[in-house]
């Protein structure tokens, strides 16, 4: 058994019934026990049904051939006939319980299943298939008939062999609960730590997140643009800083409002992820309608035309009256260097907004840029 999996039923010798083939066979019941076991415990619900499927499966197969063994001695036996009917109920109580998941939950109907079979394999192998492989015993000496062997089964199992079966019941009886126990705790343990861990996840990611574009904040360009620098500069590969706004953005809030400012803040937003897609393109809103993408390990050229597609991606979408002197296009600067080791964020930054900033004074609607 793997080494994270719990035995929560584990095989002992005094299972043993001294018939090879049907001791196996046990031990495989005894095997899909814990395996529904450890579904509980690992919240594998997908795994319980297909675990029902094979004890169902194995359940059938091990009946059929234990009354195959039985029936060569017991033929006509009120033994074999209280064995074969254990057998027959066997199965549908386990579809009972199966289908009691739609009301009480599969956690809770998996623990009542785990109960029933624990019981029901322990009181179905002590005291019937031992108590028949004892009479199987006496009548391979030859010296007793049936009869006699199976009175002879019955004292010792009421005797010393009785004691040793209520003392392994008792015990299994009393172990199974705890471990069922201890397993709906761990269960809630990792449901909980499931839950904190997707809190957790969810305040990391609104804490870098902005939360109208959904695009990375300046937060959090603080926070990687550090390590991006210096990747480029152990590197000595190409940093790429591209700064973006919306042209006439300031008019289409005073005249449309504020509704239609944010559509364009978040259909832009759209624009940039849609071209700006590699695992080396970070893109934030740096507030307002200003954007910054930050490019590693790219050609120059390469990232000029991706800029350019934005801009002219934005222009043909004409969000307001393409004829207009208020259309909503963009301008952007851009720019490439390999960084100096002297050399921080804010060279970057600073060259990338002035030309931005020409942009702006050579009409809007442009991409300026500088290799460097």
């Amino acid at each position: 058994m793997p080494s994270n999996q719990i035995e929560l039923f584990p095989w002992n010798t005094n299972f043993e019934t001294g018939i090879a083939s049907i001791d196996e066979q046990h031990k495989n019941l005894f095997s899909l026990i814990n395996k529904l076991a450890n579904a509980l415990v690992y919240d594998k619900q997908l795994h319980v049904s297909t675990i029902f499927d094979e004890l169902a499966d194995y359940a059938r197969y091990h009946f059929a051939e234990e009354e195959r063994v039985w029936q060569q001695y017991f033929e006509q036996d009120s033994w074999s006939e209280l064995h074969k009917g254990n057998h027959e109920s066997f199965v549908p109580e386990i579809i009972r319980l199966q289908r009691s998941m739609k009301s009480v939950g599969w956690h809770e109907a998996t623990e009542q299943i785990l109960h029933f079979l624990i019981r029901w394999l322990l009181l179905h192998i002590l005291n019937e298939d031992k108590k028949m492989g004892l009479v199987l015993n006496a009548l391979s000496k030859g010296t007793l008939d049936l009869n006699q062997a199976k009175i002879e089964a019955e004292a010792a199992l009421v005797g010393e062999h009785g004691t040793l079966t209520d003392t392994i019941l008792n015990m299994y009886f009393e172990l199974s609960s705890h471990a069922i126990e201890l397993i709906r705790e761990k269960n809630r343990r990792i449901v909980a730590e499931k839950e904190l861990k997707a809190l957790n996840d969810k305040l990391q990611q609104l804490a870098v997140t902005d939360e109208l574009s959904g695009l990375f904040n300046r937060r959090y360009f603080m926070m990687m643009t550090q390590e991006a620098l210096l990747r480029a500069k152990v590197e000595n590969s190409y940093l790429s800083f591209i700064s973006l706004d919306l042209d006439n953005f300031k008019h289409l809030n005073d005249t449309l409002g504020h509704a239609r400012g944010d559509e364009a803040i978040i259909h832009f937003s759209h624009v940039l992820t849609s071209m700006f897609c590699r695992k080396n393109d970070f893109i934030f809103r740096m507030g307002g309608d200003e954007f910054l993408v930050v490019v590693c390990c790219a050609e120059h050229q390469q990232v000029i035309e991706i800029s350019e597609q934005v801009r002219s991606s934005l222009e043909q979408q004409c969000l307001i009256d393409s004829s207009s002197s208020s259309a909503i296009t963009t301008s952007i600067g851009v720019f490439t260097h390999i960084p100096e080791e002297n050399e921080d964020f804010m060279y970057f930054m600073e060259r990338a907004d002035q030309l931005l900033y020409k942009a702006k004074e050579q009409g809007r609607n442009c991409v300026l840029s500088v290799l460097e």
